[in-house]
């Protein structure tokens, strides 16, 4: 019996919890310690006395480029994107990062994400998410607009399976898996959410969410293996039809943000509530209901180019009631920026609930300007499946692994990042802009 497929009740000992928990608790009561506010107020006396660079300013001081008269509030990041994949083929494409403030008085930063890919076999991904505060940050909006051609290998309900070797990049798997089933289908979604300042760092509103997804093909069931196909399996039990379904609804959303920078924060705390409806009325093919809860939390110490910086993140997504397509069930990769599961492929972990948890130091590895730091990250999921009696933290999965990070823009705060995950006999290796959260 491994340390990650023992059972809780062989994993209590006198009463205590033993090692196996040992991530996720760690993460989660880190996450909820609130900000060192004394510290805080030390280093925002500090910031004035010190002078962070990037790599503009570098470029500068090598005469590579001229200095400009005046900095903007915001910047603009386009970044190339290659991926190979058994089923997609080799994948190309572009990213796009925008941080920007939507008045010269604002004091957040707003964001825009963007990607298009097209595979060598015909896949195509294109979406935009945003978190923008606009109407002079007296509301925040949402977004998450996708259309997919997309290929992905799906493990099933829970996190009980181990994995076979493999390698992965930015979430999508380089080779085959013996023990994954190949979907490939279309996605339409539309998610978007509005919320108004109530007092200082509250909001609440409400949001719009459609999800389509269309033309499944389900390897196994192509195969004529109906009985062992995870989807198909799945979709028959809960009334779904495995080729096609739809979830349709609105949202009630809660949102506090009191971090100091919406792009990379030093200090201060994200925590969001939706309450997710799909009715029938409004095109559903079932009535269901989805909790999403999350929080980050940030403490940072020392002068600006000698910061060090704890950062938390808790994920959370459940089912509450009704029944929900297999495609819509929660699972790491499937948050709005995509983050969740370092060291894992999207989807790997599913279920109807689903906790998430991870922890990264941010530390400083040139001193001097700032310009480069670095990241160790520890991350652990725990999913469920209802139907074959796996509980939340019956089986844990834990990820760890570390990476670089590049200043390219002080003035917002972006850094691109690189990092390499591993996980339960994977590898992950990620490219990007600004921080995981």
């Amino acid at each position: 019996m491994t340390l990650a497929e023992s059972t809780p009740e062989k994993c209590l000992q006198n009463g205590g919890i033993t090692v196996r928990h040992t991530p996720l608790v760690i993460i989660v009561l880190c996450s909820i310690c609130p900000p060192l506010r004394g510290i805080c107020q030390d280093t925002l006396a500090m910031e004035e006395r010190d002078r962070q660079e990037d790599i503009k300013d570098w470029l500068v001081q090598k005469s590579i480029i001229k200095k400009k008269k005046q900095e903007k509030n915001n910047f603009l990041l386009i970044l190339p994107m290659i991926a190979s994949n058994p089923s997609a083929g080799f994948i190309f494409g572009g990213a796009l990062s925008y941080a920007f403030k939507t008045l010269p008085s604002d004091t957040r930063v707003s964001t825009l994400s963007s990607n298009v890919s097209y595979s060598t076999k015909g896949l195509l991904n294109m979406n935009v998410k945003s978190n923008a505060f606009v109407f002079s940050e007296r509301m925040v909006l949402n977004s998450d607009w996708r259309f997919l051609y997309n290929s992905e290998t799906t493990y099933g309900l829970g996190t009980s399976k181990s994995n076979t070797s493999s390698i992965n990049i930015n979430g999508y798997e380089t080779s085959a898996d013996s023990l994954g089933q190949n979907l490939s289908y279309y996605q339409i979604r539309l998610h978007q959410t509005g919320s108004w300042k109530l007092v200082r760092n509250f909001f609440a509103g409400l949001g719009l969410h459609y999800d389509y997804y269309y033309n499944i093909d389900d390897q196994a069931l192509t195969s004529g293996d109906t009985a062992h196909s995870w989807q198909y399996q799945y979709s028959i039990f809960h009334g779904f039809d495995p080729r096609h379904y739809s979830a349709t609804g609105f949202s009630i959303n809660l949102l506090y943000d009191g971090r100091d920078n919406q792009v990379n924060a030093y200090r201060g705390s994200y925590a969001n509530i939706n309450y997710r409806i799909n009715p029938e009325g409004l095109g559903s093919s079932k009535n269901s209901t989805l909790l999403l809860t999350e929080y980050r939390g940030y403490l940072s110490t020392g002068r600006l180019q000698h910061r060090h910086t704890l950062a938390f993140w808790l994920y959370g997504n459940f089912v509450t009631s009704g029944s929900t397509p297999y495609l819509l069930l929660p699972a790491i990769g499937y948050d709005q920026r995509q983050k969740t599961g370092r060291g894992y492929t999207f989807g790997r972990f599913r279920g109807e609930d689903m906790l998430y948890g991870e922890s990264e130091y941010r530390f400083p590895i040139s001193p001097n300007t700032g310009i480069l730091g670095g990241v160790l990250f520890l991350n652990c999921t725990t999913a469920s499946d209802r139907q074959n009696q796996v509980r939340l933290f019956s089986y844990m999965r834990v990820a760890y692994g570390g990476g670089l990070r590049i200043m390219i823009d002080k003035k917002t705060r972006t850094r691109i990042q690189i990092d390499a995950g591993i996980a339960d006999k994977t590898l992950g290796i990620y490219f990007g802009a600004q921080e995981t959260f």
